[in-house]
């Protein structure tokens, strides 16, 4: 049996499908990057509101404190804790906290927690550095704020430091949070739109003209070798058409005469046994006439009136014994220019029995059937195209037996099929050989004794009136071939 190959994808299904990965992966990335460009532009943002907001409070604990006086006095911290207020209620500012020149906390609004700890930069601050800023974890709930720190200065002395903190999530993280699920929504929009674009150009382009070589395929395996294909689509796609077609033509044409060749070739080894069986016949008549001949011309004792109607009767059963021989002998080598039509397959392998039984090979060769011939169901064939099928099988068979043993012949009916068995009972075919017994010009016989195009057109036409001529069986205990064709529908 032949191995079948696992089907895929088609070719619409493969170039959709990396169109829309395509699609998904350049609109992912695109977004993925602009998303990302727009949170660095977002975090720098942040940070610049953040130090302006740093400075601006330190700007006006820079106005409100006592001259001379730390900050942490009491009129002064009243006024702090009114900036502050003003901060963190006007703002985007989370928390705002003033420091002493000792980084000691005078105030902080709202109120820091316990384990709230600042980084060295509040003491370069305070040391006079400008305003600085940094990214850390909140200590409540883990997001990410900023944390901007000033130095309140007067008259160019540090008095102490301002801290604003700023709630942000880690900016690119924020922006993707927020615009994820636009981004995946436009790529699938996207991916769809090209889905849908891409199967209706690759439809009307590339699919249906694929179709109809594939159709066109389909038909000639059926047997219709005169079926061409309309070019269509592309340039390309119309030149396969174009090929196809060219192709097609040939191999009509070289079919048929490998078919003709090979069926010459038969006639021949035929013609080969057929021309002793008729010179034994031909030999009887000669003596026939002679003694006839010398009846009549009365040189010994006259024949009896029966003696003569005898010896007529001999010479003509000879003749007709010949021309019963040549006439199946022209009937088979005829080129068949017949339509497929319903037949008994037994019917037609008898025939094929009666043509090869005068050969030498073929008389010490019995067939046996397995099942009676009147019980078989018909088959939609061309009756010389089947019997040149049956003729090389049988054969075959005789060859491979050395022109002696036994065919065994059954014809059973599965489904929608005929089967057709030749069993023999020769030596078998191995496994290496029976994968090349049905490539043309692949022989066993000696050079001269056979064209290796038997089994490979048998083959070619039972395949051509949708059938299969297969190898079942070898090594050891005879061959098998299988012929199922199609049952003629009544």
């Amino acid at each position: 049996m032949r191995a079948t190959r696992p089907r895929s994808f088609g070719l619409r299904a493969q170039i959709l499908i990396g169109l829309a990965l395509v699609t998904l992966v350049a609109v992912g990335s695109t977004g993925y990057l602009g998303l990302w460009v727009g949170g660095a532009a977002l975090s720098d943002q942040r940070a610049t509101m953040a130090v302006v907001l740093a400075t601006a409070a330190a700007a006006s604990a820079s106005a409100v404190v006592e001259p001379q006086q730390p900050i942490s006095n009491a009129t002064s911290r009243t006024r702090l804790v009114a900036v502050a207020r003003d901060l963190t209620e006007h703002t985007e500012a989370r928390q705002v906290t003033f420091f002493q020149l000792d980084r000691t906390v005078v105030l902080a609004q709202p109120s820091r927690h316990p384990d709230d700890r600042d980084p060295p930069l509040l003491g370069a601050v305070l040391s006079g550095a400008p305003p600085v800023y940094q990214y850390r974890p909140r200590l409540d709930d883990g997001e990410t704020e900023i944390i901007a720190y000033a130095p309140i200065s007067l008259q160019s002395r540090v008095l102490g430091a301002v801290r604003v903190s700023l709630s942000v999530q880690a900016p690119p993280t924020m922006v993707l949070r927020r615009s994820g699920w636009l981004l995946v929504s436009l790529a699938l929009a996207d991916a769809l739109l090209v889905l849908g674009l891409g199967y209706l150009v690759l439809t009307q382009v590339v699919v249906q003209p694929l179709q109809a070589v594939e159709r066109a395929t389909a038909r000639v395996t059926a047997g219709d070798w005169d079926h061409a294909v309309k070019p269509s689509g592309p340039r390309e796609v119309a030149a396969l058409a174009d090929s196809f077609n060219t192709m097609m033509t040939s191999l009509a044409s070289q079919r048929e005469q490998l078919i003709r060749s090979e069926k010459l070739a038969s006639v021949g080894h035929l013609a080969a046994g057929i021309a002793h069986e008729i010179g034994n016949p031909l030999a009887a008549i000669l003596g026939f006439v002679d003694i006839l001949r010398a009846d009549a011309a009365g040189g010994a004792p006259a024949m009896a009136p029966s003696e003569r109607r005898d010896l007529l009767d001999r010479v003509k059963a000879e003749t007709q014994r010949i021309h019963r021989t040549i006439s199946d002998l022209l009937e088979y080598s005829r080129p068949s220019r017949e339509e497929a039509q319903a037949i008994d397959p037994m019917k037609i392998l008898k025939a094929s029995q009666g043509l090869l039984e005068p050969q030498k090979r073929f008389r010490s060769v019995r067939v046996v059937y397995d099942e009676q011939p009147d019980q078989a169901p018909q088959v939609l064939v061309s009756p010389g195209r089947l019997q040149q099928v049956f003729v090389n099988l049988l054969l075959n068979a005789a060859d491979a037996m050395d022109g002696q043993g036994t065919v065994t012949v059954s014809c059973v009916r599965a489904d929608r099929l005929v089967r057709v068995t030749f069993t023999d009972s020769g030596p078998g075919v191995g496994t290496d050989m029976r994968r090349r017994i049905f490539d043309p010009f692949f022989t066993t016989k000696p050079p001269g004794q056979g064209t290796g195009l038997g089994l490979a057109i048998s083959r070619s036409i039972v395949e051509s009136y949708g059938g299969t001529l297969d190898i079942e069986a070898g090594g050891g205990s005879g061959a098998t071939f299988v012929v199922t064709l199609p049952v003629a529908v009544g």
